[in-house]
């Protein structure tokens, strides 16, 4: 298993199950789709929690993947594998974070900065899927204001690309 530095055990679990996901079905790279099955089998953190209410399952993404993507034999991967744009992910991650005051990346953190990547396969196939950006910042939002109000902070998501 992985370690990521900063990131929540949960964060961790996620991103390491992206891999195991993308070693399974064959693949030779973790690309944004992994990152978002990976959030998806995780199945604890906000991020699951915020896709788990917009109906979107493990299930139907890995399904999607297999017909869009195809399969392989199952391959070894590493960190090292990332494709630049998960890699910029992560990167947005960290800055999504640190813009929050919080001083760890959640696996809210993750689904936001997917959010960032209009273009990528993780949107397209959300998008597929019926979940709406607006709709996921919404929850995400909710999600943390309930947490957040009860600590006494302030402040939550924009829609991707705009500050707040």
């Amino acid at each position: 298993m992985y370690r990521f530095n900063g990131f929540t055990e949960k964060a961790n679990k996620a991103l390491n199950l992206a891999i195991e996901s993308a070693e399974e079905m064959g693949h030779t790279y973790i690309g944004t789709e992994h990152v978002l099955l990976g959030l998806l089998k995780e199945q604890s953190g906000v991020a699951a929690t915020v896709l788990s209410e917009l109906s979107v399952t493990a299930e139907e993404l890995e399904q999607i993947m297999r017909q869009k993507i195809g399969t392989g034999v199952r391959s070894v991967i590493s960190m090292d594998d990332f494709t630049p744009r998960t890699k910029r992910i992560l990167q947005i991650a960290v800055m999504e974070a640190a813009r929050m005051g919080h001083n760890y990346v959640g696996t809210e953190h993750l689904l936001m900065a997917l959010l960032e990547e209009s273009d990528s396969y993780a949107m397209r196939f959300l998008e597929e899927l019926g979940a709406k950006p607006e709709d996921i910042v919404k929850k995400i939002n909710d999600a943390l204001g309930s947490d957040r109000e009860e600590e006494g902070v302030s402040g939550g998501y924009g829609m991707p690309g705009n500050a707040k």
